[in-house]
């Protein structure tokens, strides 16, 4: 008798991308789901195109749940989040991550994002000094909390 062996297990690939205006994922050219919230708008509203403050986080964290948590019974079980986004890229970087970023390294940076939003004084030197950075950091966090997701996937980035 001779045993067949099976393929590994691959789960579906969504493609996370997060824009200055909106957002989405796709799993393929044909299925998508829309993310009802942009990072350049959350910067200016939010943050007031500055570095967010304590308040500026609280609220953008109640905004961002509000715009991802219908995604979550969207997406297949398991899933493999990827993404080419340059802007998730660098948090990455900053993160010293190459090819996956876990959930545990976001919420390390985001416990220094939170830090420095509590306290006055000189800014974190780790992280970049950037509002929409800082609005990518949170949405990543947010994102992969909610849909309970314990890495992205780093795939070739475009600009």
């Amino acid at each position: 008798m001779t045993a067949i062996s099976a393929a590994p297990f691959e789960p579906p690939r969504v493609t996370l991308h997060l824009g200055a205006v909106e957002g989405w994922l796709a799993l393929s050219d044909d299925e998508r789901h829309d993310l009802p919230l942009g990072l350049h708008t959350l910067a200016q509203h939010r943050f007031q195109g500055r570095m967010p403050d304590a308040l500026g986080l609280e609220q953008a964290i109640e905004e961002v749940e509000d715009a991802i948590m219908p995604a979550g019974p969207w997406l297949p079980r398991p899933v493999r989040l990827q993404t080419h986004d340059a802007l998730l890229h660098d948090i990455a970087r900053v993160a010293t991550a190459e090819n996956v970023l876990t959930r545990e390294a976001v919420e390390q940076l985001f416990e220094r994002l939170a830090r420095q939003a509590q306290r006055y004084g000189p800014p974190d030197t780790l992280l970049p000094q950037d509002p929409v950075w800082a609005a990518a950091l949170l949405v990543l966090r947010e994102c992969l909390h909610h849909w309970q997701v314990e890495a992205l996937h780093l795939a070739g980035a475009k600009a």
